[in-house]
């Protein structure tokens, strides 16, 4: 695996996704971007990411539909995937735990998220035992739902 580790967003609104990507690049990270789904889902298909950050609502193909075919034509990837969401979805209770490793909510806070990012994909990168990327998610997770934005 390269020691740059490879960091997708995937976000239809320019802004943000703007945003993530300034932000991200500030870390030793090679970031990729996707307006939609069906762009993400063929730079998947040509490299491995060890983050995927993903939008839900996306047109052309939508984030809970990316999922659906990522984990079709990649059963076995490593990719970290956190869904980034501003609504109470249903669609995240049908989530698999073992596809999705975290849920972030909107707004959120960009140097929180970012070390969320780092934590994880450093974990990844010294190819880290499973379990222990999964204790990284899980602090991070917590740590994220901790500290709320204000309203």
């Amino acid at each position: 695996m390269s020691s740059v580790p490879k960091i997708l967003v995937v976000e239809d609104d320019d802004a943000i996704r703007a945003l993530l990507i300034a932000a991200l690049r500030r870390e030793p990270f090679d970031v990729h971007a996707a307006m939609h789904g069906g762009q993400a889902l063929n730079m998947t298909q040509a490299t491995d990411y060890a983050v995927i950050l993903l939008d839900l609502m996306m047109p052309t193909l939508n984030g809970i539909e990316f999922l659906d075919a990522f984990h079709q034509a990649s059963p076995d990837s490593r990719s970290v995937i956190f869904v980034m969401t501003a609504g109470d979805d249903t669609a995240l209770r049908h989530l698999s735990p073992n596809v999705v490793h975290g849920i972030v909510r909107k707004p959120f806070d960009v140097p929180q998220l970012v070390a969320m990012v780092r934590e994880v994909a450093l974990a990844r990168r010294e190819q880290t035992p499973e379990s222990a990327v999964d204790a990284v998610v899980a602090e991070a997770g917590s740590e994220a739902a901790r500290a709320d934005p204000p309203n």
